[in-house]
């Protein structure tokens, strides 16, 4: 012992004496754990490996400990070094030592902190034991019993048990993001053996799963099939613990679930099997391992507050492993009651309806979950037909109808970790009504792909090709061949790019051949097929490239058409847009010919619309319940019936509606209004009258309208030009491998390599590189940026838009597809608008260009209307600049959004045209004056009626003290409605009147979010940006930004004053006669398409 006291004292001085501005804590490294590791040897604990952290960057604790006695390792605990100079006791930290403890208390169970003068030991940020001395100062003199007793606690400690499902997400999202983290390590920084086998893995993983994947979806699924394999195991019955050490092992469990879950079994190949990589990650395996052995099994299975806590467990778990991740895929629980809903509506059709008196029990009912998640909605069918069970065939009844699910029940899963949490709970509730033992058919699969594919999931990879094989197969012979009643579920709603291949995508569905047709169409043509016959705008059917409508079309196939005609029943909850949604026409017709009666629960929640509303879920997209029936009652000559049901009020409000329904006997009791009965017709009941029913729409006087550009990333627009020379100079001076990240390259859409017409791709640029012409952008209404002219850096754009633009065009904008709010419901730009520049945010608003073409020669109006107009007023044919105003002076009125609240429920704004010729050129001339101001004296110029080059001056509005510094952010603008003051850093701007200041579009704030844009740092998705092409900011307030915030207050100040004009304007025509919509002539599929691209 003395011995390994003079050599610590020896190398940890000479170590400082040695370094140069090193570390202090760095300094330890290998003292300390030479150190440890011989005492250890010494006191016979055992033989200590510290596992040295060497990813940058990490907070996770330096050292892993590895124990190894009689031949068998196990991950002990963790190891913190700190400088000399620190407290070993947290409690005295402070900065970042501080922070660092807040995140370690609770990720590393069992932690050695040392300064190398001291060590102690924590367990869950708990003080275990008196600490020790280390032979820091005196060698000699040193007693090792209290540090060799440490390390003997350390080494007997185990983890706190794990008691609640809670606690067990938290600890294993840790775990398993130490195990990611490793893997996606190993792949670029390990040695070459360990990158050889790694990437080998990945690249089986492209060839086989997702061609698209990146390295960390490789290490992110790896790391989850192991995970879950554990629990899964740790939670079956029978004892893993197949040695008796107290310890699950990773083998052991991959043996304990093999009869269970054999898929998953095999999955555990990648690094059982696999010599190096199963040594590079025995760290993180062990965390795991160590981890499932804490597991209480009894207390675990106990309820929590919130109840099935198991209900919740992969959205919780995703939300401590990885949030983004959560976002993207969409993982959000289905509430209790909706399911309890769902299925009380679907288990009174197949009792009431098709004569299944044992409902989702009777032998003759297949149910399927097309993503089941964590097995939810499986679990309420499973509990409906024990309920009802006893009361159809008395006591045995349960046991029998458990005997018929646990044959005609399936799950679809394609993540892995909710699919093991989904056997778990499927299987236990199975077993325990049967009373023997009894495995789910959960199935792990991509519903959406070809039911006929025999590729197998990445042979290569996991090794065991006969039970990936045969699970493929499986999951192919259900689509193919398995007659199913009952299709329920909470489907995945993303948008996906057309182009993007793999799993997820939906790519069968779009594209594949279906048995049993004489043509090659695929099931999304039919949608489409309907959209073109109509002449639907081509924006509003990219709405339909999202995963939710893929599954609502595989689910009709399934149930109605795949291999019989019924009986059967659909019941989904999704995003609501196909319920009234323009490019959803096909799909509603498609709704209504194959089912026989429709059910809709409109639950609302567009919180982040123009008017917000609870959302059941935690997001932001209305969501609705549709449920459809087929038994024979109609046939595919005459539409289904719709009933509607619309809950309102708070979520809460909302989810005890449901939970009525749930627990009744007669679900659809209640409140329905019957929809409209055409084909195509929305599965909603018009919110507004038959007079307005009798007003055109606005898109059927301008018909050719379209989405605004999207760049899909922030850089390419400035509030000042010179920024993006800047943006454009720094990505071009940088090497080929650093621009996909300062460009910003998505999932989807351009990158550095796409060649986008005859132009040089972005990759190829010499530094040199000249850019593009910079031009006025329409940002936001009332606000106009610079943006590039140059097609490379968008996601989409519309060249039809920028080939238009000229001086006499002008983009007119309102919502197409989401309710308006408070505000105008039209805005005016000068310069091509961007696809948010409405609102500035969600929902689809509508670009209406006056012009098909830059020359002025082809107006944006339907055929023959400006003649049928004119024969009907009495006037000469008006042009379309005159319509325009006309209808700008009605929409942009705030009057028009409160007159007609109701029925703006329903998208799609409509005009009230007057037949009074006097009213007539009344609107159009304040209208043309409203497109002048609102355009900056840019657009409708005419010095005869007042329209003259400048826009007028207000009195009172203009800069009290200038500004000589720019704000560092919105913090630094203000607004005293005392003063009329704008304060905009250390400048002031007066004569602002407050409701100048509050004037807003649909929810926007024009003011503050003009400025907040003009700040150092800036506003919305350009804060949080990662490409370092955001963070070239204006540091300096542009001289010119002095004139347009004048004018800017102006123009609101003019607008505010123009209101109560407007609002008797739009009270006269409207009390007057109106022109029918019937009497006017509708634009044909021909003229809705946009302009050829020159």
């Amino acid at each position: 012992m003395i011995e390994i006291a003079r050599e610590y004292h020896r190398t940890v001085h000479a170590a400082a004496r040695g370094s140069v501005n090193g570390e202090e804590e760095a300094q330890l490294t290998t003292p300390v754990s030479n150190l440890f590791t011989a005492l250890a040897a010494a006191a016979g604990l055992g033989q200590l490996a510290l596992i040295r952290e060497t990813r940058t960057g990490s907070t996770r604790p330096d050292f892993a400990a590895l124990l190894t006695v009689n031949r068998r390792t196990m991950q002990k605990g963790y190891v913190e070094l700190k400088a000399p100079s620190v407290s070993v006791d947290p409690t005295q930290w402070r900065g970042r030592n501080l922070r660092q403890w807040e995140k370690m208390r609770d990720e590393a169970d069992i932690l050695i902190v040392c300064n190398g003068q001291e060590a102690q030991l924590y367990r869950s940020g708990i003080q275990q034991g008196p600490g020790a001395t280390l032979p820091y100062d005196n060698p000699d003199a040193w007693d090792p019993a209290p540090l060799t007793a440490l390390l003997g606690r350390f080494f007997e400690l185990q983890p706190a048990p794990i008691t609640s499902i809670a606690d067990l997400t938290n600890r294993l999202a840790v775990r398993t993001r130490d195990l990611r983290d490793r893997i996606e390590w190993l792949l670029e920084n390990g040695d070459d053996a360990e990158k050889r086998e790694a990437n080998g893995s990945f690249a089986a993983w492209r060839a086989h799963i997702y061609p698209d994947a990146e390295k960390r979806d490789f290490a992110d699924g790896v790391s989850q099939v192991i995970a879950y394999g554990m629990v899964l195991a740790a939670l079956t019955p029978g004892d893993p613990d197949t040695d008796g050490d107290g310890h699950i092992n990773v083998t052991e469990a991959r043996d304990a679930i093999r009869e269970m879950s054999p898929v998953l079994a095999a999955a555990f190949a990648p690094l059982i099997d696999k010599p190096v990589l199963r040594r590079a990650t025995e760290v993180e395996v062990g965390g795991l391992e160590t981890l499932i052995s804490a597991i209480d099994r009894e207390r675990i299975a106990t309820p929590d507050r919130r109840g099935d806590a198991w209900l919740r467990f992969y959205e919780d778990f995703l939300a401590v492993y990885d949030p983004e991740e959560r976002r993207e895929a969409g993982v959000y629980y289905t509430p209790v009651d909706a399911v309890s809903a769902m299925t009380a509506m679907t288990g009174h059709l197949l009792t009431q309806r098709l004569g299944m008196r044992l409902g989702f029990g009777d032998a003759n009912v297949v149910t399927l979950d097309p993503a089941t998640g964590t097995g939810t909605f499986p679990l309420a069918a499973i509990d409906h037909a024990a309920r009802l069970a006893p009361d159809v065939r008395g006591p045995g009844g349960v046991q029998q109808a458990a005997a018929n699910l646990a044959r005609n029940l399936y799950a679809f899963e394609l993540l892995p970790g909710p699919y093991a949490v989904a056997h778990l709970r499927l299987s236990q509730r199975l077993t325990q009504l049967s009373g023997e033992a009894q495995y789910a058919k959960v199935i792990l699969t991509d519903t959406l792909e070809a039911p006929d594919e025999r590729a197998i999931s990445s042979i290569d990879l996991f090794g065991d090709q006969q039970v990936l094989a045969e699970e493929q197969e499986r999951a192919n012979r259900v689509k193919r061949e398995q007659e199913v009643t009952v299709v329920i579920g909470n489907p995945p709603y993303r948008r996906v790019a057309r182009d993007i291949q793999g799993r997820g995508s939906g790519g069968w569905v779009l594209d594949g051949v279906v048995e049993g047709r004489e043509n090659e169409k695929s099931l999304f043509d039919d949608l489409l097929e309907v959209t073109q016959r109509e002449g639907t705008n081509f924006s509003a059917i990219s709405s339909l490239y999202n995963l939710y409508t893929y599954f609502w079309r595989w689910a009709l196939w399934k149930t109605f058409e795949s291999r019989a005609a019924g009986p059967g029943i659909v019941s989904l909850i999704t995003s609501s847009s196909w319920l009234n949604g323009p490019g959803f026409i096909g799909l509603r017709e498609l709704a209504r010919q194959l089912a026989d009666e429709i059910w809709v629960i409109d639950l609302g929640g567009n919180n982040r619309g123009t008017n917000p509303e609870e959302n059941i879920f935690a997001i932001e997209t209305p969501v609705a319940i549709v449920t459809m029936v087929r038994d024979g009652a109609t046939n595919r000559e005459r539409p289904a019936s719709v009933n509607y049901r619309r809950l309102r009020g708070t979520a809460e409000a909302k989810l005890e509606a449901l939970r009525t329904i749930g627990g009744s006997e007669a679900p659809f009791s209640g409140d329905w209004q019957r929809a409209p009965s055409g084909w195509l017709d929305p599965l909603i009941p018009s919110s507004g009258d038959a007079a307005w029913e009798d007003m055109p729409l606005v898109t059927n006087l301008f018909p050719w309208q379209q989405p605004g550009c999207k760049f899909g990333r922030t850089w390419p627009i400035a509030p000042a030009s010179d920024l993006l020379s800047q943006r454009w100079q720094r990505l071009v001076a940088s090497n080929v491998d650093d621009r996909p990240k300062l460009f910003y390259t998505g999932s989807s859409g351009r990158n550095v390599q796409t060649r986008v017409r005859d132009l040089p791709t972005l990759a190829s640029l010499p530094p040199s590189a000249p850019y593009r012409p910079i031009r006025r952008y329409g940002f936001r209404s009332f606000d106009r940026q610079f943006a590039f002219d140059d097609p490379r850096l968008a996601k989409t754009e519309s060249p039809s838009l920028w080939q238009t633009q000229s001086p006499d065009q002008v983009f007119l904008m309102t919502p197409s597809a989401i309710g308006l709010g408070p505000g105008p419901g039209m805005t005016a730009f000068a310069y091509v608008p961007d696809l948010n520049a409405f609102r500035g945010s969600y929902g689809v608003s509508d670009v209406i260009p006056l012009y098909r073409d830059a020359e002025g020669s082809s107006p944006n109006i339907t055929a023959r209307l400006a003649s049928t107009l004119a024969t009907l007023l009495g006037i000469a044919p008006p042009s379309v600049e005159d319509l325009a105003a006309y209808c700008y002076s009605l929409l942009t009125a705030p009057d028009y959004q409160q007159r007609f609240a109701v029925p703006l429920e329903s998208p799609g704004p409509r005009v009230p045209i007057t037949a009074d010729p006097a009213l007539w050129a009344e609107a159009v001339g304040k209208g043309k004056y409203l497109i002048w101001l609102h355009t900056y004296a840019e657009r409708m110029i005419d010095q005869s009626a007042g329209r003259a080059r400048r826009l007028p001056e207000v009195e009172g509005v203009g800069w009290d003290v200038a500004v000589s510094r720019i704000p560092e952010d919105t913090s630094e603008i203000s607004y005293d409605e005392e003063s009329g003051t704008i304060t905009v850093g250390d400048g002031r701007v007066g004569g602002v009147r407050p409701e100048v200041w509050a004037y807003s579009v649909s929810g926007m704030q024009v003011l503050p979010k003009w400025l907040g844009y003009r700040t150092h740092k800036g506003t919305g998705r350009a804060v949080s940006s990662s490409s370092e092409l955001d963070r070239i900011r204006p540091t300096a307030w542009a001289d010119e930004w002095n004139d347009e915030l004048l004018d800017l207050v102006r123009i609101l100040t003019v607008t505010v004053d123009s209101q109560p004009r407007l609002a008797d304007l739009l009270d006269r025509i409207c009390e007057g006669e109106l022109i029918s919509e019937a009497d006017l002539p509708k634009p044909t599929a021909e003229q809705r398409m946009p302009p050829a691209t020159l």
